[in-house]
């Protein structure tokens, strides 16, 4: 009985043993383990503090180069609400930032056309950007209304913010060009006042030179003075030309709608340019049907396509074709002006709507050009609600498209 109690005894002795020995290489993982894992804490923190301190510097430039802009910057969300604003837009409008965050920018920033009209949310910019998922520009003069109620002409340009494929908002940069307005208001002014000191010692001139060509005169005078009076032609052409621009971008005009018979008006604009295309040896055919009317402006619509004429036949060289065509789709009245002439440089086709532009491979040739009919043609086509393309190809030739509403 002793002997088997003494047994027992000893057993529970080792056990315990075996298990203080199993608790000390415990206790001593756990040590190294509660090591490593302040070591690790450490190292975190100080990641996450370099981290911090990387976004804080992110943060700071990002901030610095919002606040550094010189044109006005508003972030929206996708429903058009002001998420943030940068300095030059607190310094254009009138408006802090925290006067803004939360609410509509159509609220905030009311805009108007150059009639005084207010924009509606539907038609604005930011509206269209968040629909159609793409960048817009302005292409017309708009106003922006300050905090105080003053208004400033701006230029502006929405792009949308994507994360991914999802649209989070839109972002507008726009900036003041009251400058750029007054010095085209400017320049525009000296245009009218030079073209009308023009007009009537040239009338003069014109008068003179048309006595002069019915006169018995010898074969070199007679040519001498054919020459000038094209000239004086050519010259009287472009004052009317800048006149016009003048009236055009000081607003000046306005369309006079009338039923316009376009068979009967294209054919006598082709009248005036037969001398040149017979002198050139060109070949002008016209395709329109016998009774199909377009109701605008009859004096503007001349203007239009005896400038797109014109410039066909100027600019296609000896032997060419040219075509002026018109048809009926759906709901619009369509115009081609295609020839095979010199075509458009690639990289030059975008300037083509600006004033003075002249294509550099037609820019020294024997036809001599102003660069001011196009930019005349594009603000007309405007003016009277119509739409104007066109496509080319250097060496090809080039067909302009005009829409109008049937």
């Amino acid at each position: 009985m002793r002997k088997t109690i003494h047994s027992a005894s000893n057993g529970i002795a080792l056990k315990l043993k075996f298990l203080a020995k199993e608790k000390e290489v415990v206790r001593r993982k756990l040590v190294i383990t509660a090591d490593a894992l302040r070591i690790s804490r450490k190292t975190l923190e100080k990641k996450v503090l370099e981290r911090t301190k990387d976004l804080e510097k992110v943060r700071a430039k990002d901030e610095a180069i919002l606040a550094s802009i010189g044109e006005g910057l508003v972030a929206t969300d996708k429903n058009g609400r002001i998420l943030l604003v940068n300095k030059a837009c607190e310094r254009l409008l009138g408006w802090k930032e925290g006067e803004t965050q939360g609410k509509l920018l159509s609220k905030v920033i009311p805009m108007s056309d150059s009639t005084g009209k207010t924009i509606p949310a539907l038609e604005r910019l930011i509206t269209k950007t968040l629909k159609d998922r793409s960048t817009t520009t302005t292409t017309t003069t708009m106003y922006y209304k300050r905090k105080d109620g003053t208004s400033f002409p701006v230029a502006l340009t929405v792009a949308p913010i994507f994360i991914g494929k999802d649209l989070i908002g839109a972002v507008k940069v726009f900036r003041d060009i009251t400058k750029e307005k007054e010095i085209e208001k400017a320049r525009s002014e000296f245009m009218s006042i030079a073209s009308h000191q023009l007009r009537t010692p040239l009338t003069a001139i014109r008068w003179v030179l048309s006595s002069l060509k019915r006169e018995n005169l010898t074969e070199d005078q007679a040519k001498l003075v054919k020459t000038a009076h094209e000239t004086s032609m050519n010259m009287a052409s472009t004052i009317r030309r800048m006149l016009m621009i003048s009236h055009l971008e000081e607003d000046g005009m306005e369309p006079e709608l009338e039923q316009v018979v376009l068979q009967r008006e294209l054919e006598k604009i082709s009248r005036l340019h037969d001398a040149h295309r017979q002198r050139n040896g060109l070949e002008l055919a016209l395709q329109c049907p016998q009774d199909l009317m377009v109701r605008t402006d009859k004096q503007l619509l001349i203007e239009i396509l005896d400038n797109l004429l014109s410039n066909a036949l100027k600019y296609t060289p000896r032997g060419g074709k040219v075509r002026m065509s018109v048809t009926k789709e759906k709901e619009s009245i369509r115009i081609d002006v295609a020839d095979t002439g010199y075509g458009i440089p690639q990289e030059e086709q975008k300037r083509i709507p600006e004033k003075f532009f002249r294509a550099s491979n037609v820019a020294s040739p024997v036809e001599a050009g102003t660069g001011i009919g196009l930019y005349m043609v594009y603000n007309i086509v405007r003016l009277i609600g119509g739409t104007i393309s066109f496509v080319s190809q250097e060496n090809k030739g080039t067909t302009f498209t005009l829409l109008f509403p049937s």
